[in-house]
């Protein structure tokens, strides 16, 4: 599949890497079916990109990356049916990135994480109610590494066509 962006001009999506919400990406419903684009001077983010439509992205990284002891994430029931669980399933989380003032001042969203089942890509935005989980939580001034181990099959710049 071929994707047109604003940014990276036309990327090659293979079908596989393809991330779906069964009901949407929260705030964005109609939006049910995203791509993870790695950047090299991005990184340690990732771009997470609706292939319904380009225009609308977020930056996103892995919280265990920034905070690997405290961020906990519980999956209901109905949490466990919509990422279609079964036993022996791996999960990735992933955490909605802010970059303000010229990339001084970045946050992540610890109230709403994304919980990707890597068998089957699909996807679904959680809301932690715990009161020490905040939309905003600093993460400027952490080491940085790539992240694509984390995501297999992430589109590429180097996809991209002139």
């Amino acid at each position: 599949m071929k994707i047109e962006t604003r940014e990276w001009g036309t990327l090659d999506v293979a079908d596989d890497s393809i991330v779906h919400f069964k009901s949407g990406f929260l705030g964005f419903e109609d939006h049910h079916d995203f791509v993870f684009v790695d950047v090299e001077e991005f990184k340690p983010f990732l771009w997470f990109l609706s292939v319904d439509d380009p225009t609308i992205g977020f930056a996103v990284a892995d919280p265990f990356y920034f905070s690997p002891d405290s961020f906990d994430v519980n999956l209901s029931a109905g949490d466990e049916d919509k990422l279609d669980l079964r036993e022996g399933d791996s999960i990735a989380v992933f955490v909605v990135v802010s970059i303000e003032d010229n990339g001084c001042k970045i946050t992540a969203n610890l109230k709403g994480p994304i919980v990707l089942n890597t068998r089957n890509r699909r996807a679904t935005q959680l809301v932690i109610y715990n009161a020490s989980a905040c939309v905003n939580q600093p993460i400027l001034n952490r080491r940085t590494m790539p992240l694509s181990s984390a995501v297999q099959g992430a589109a590429t710049k180097s996809n991209a066509a002139a």
